[in-house]
């Protein structure tokens, strides 16, 4: 050490042996302790534990208004219609006289072709009516024999006998045919009359 002092001017060397010794006072303290491992300050400290989360409170039920009860299907039509008016015919069944209950009954279907058609002769017209309840009938086809024909209109009778006193449904399908010159149309209609007996 003495002979590093006499290396420099005796007027700087406290202040150089200062510096020199900072030095290794710097060099010591970066060995002891990492610069990334330093204490927490006191304002960095935590003033209370964390709270420990509380579970959410289950949100009430909604009452739900009571279900209105469904409605009732509405009762079925019964299949067909007692009139058809279309561009090459008119179609209808219609009661004749009235119906007592046990005793012989009819209804009628009249078709009318229109210009340029009339009704087709060769066709084996029929009349297939719908099980009923009350209603009973001959046979189960009411066929060419019941038929009446003329140039544009066929006319034919259907009958059966009213079991029951109260309201029935005749109803069947009716087929047919009506021709011009040049063409004839098959035809299929289903027919619907409801008649009261006594």
């Amino acid at each position: 050490m003495r002979m590093a002092f006499t290396m420099f001017p005796a007027r700087g060397s406290r202040q150089l042996w200062v510096l020199v010794a900072g030095s290794f006072a710097l060099l010591a303290c970066s060995k002891d302790r990492p610069a990334s491992a330093e204490a927490p300050t006191a304002g960095s400290l935590p003033t209370e534990p964390p709270k420990a989360p509380t579970a959410a409170a289950a949100p009430a039920e909604v009452a739900r208004p009571a279900e209105a009860p469904a409605a009732a299907p509405p009762a079925a039509a019964p299949a067909g219609s007692a009139r058809f008016t279309e561009t090459n015919f008119e179609l209808s069944l219609s009661p004749q006289g009235s119906y007592e209950a046990g005793k012989p009954a009819a209804a009628q279907i009249v078709l009318d072709a229109k210009a340029p058609f009339h009704v087709n002769e060769k066709y084996p017209y029929k009349f297939k009516p719908r099980d009923e309840a009350g209603l009973s009938f001959a046979s189960a086809v009411v066929g060419k024999d019941n038929v009446q024909l003329e140039k544009a209109r066929a006319t034919m009778t259907v009958p059966f006998t009213v079991q029951t006193a109260g309201k029935h449904t005749l109803a069947g399908q009716f087929s047919f045919s009506v021709c011009t010159d040049d063409k004839c149309l098959i035809e299929k209609r289903d027919l619907s009359l409801v008649l009261e007996a006594k």
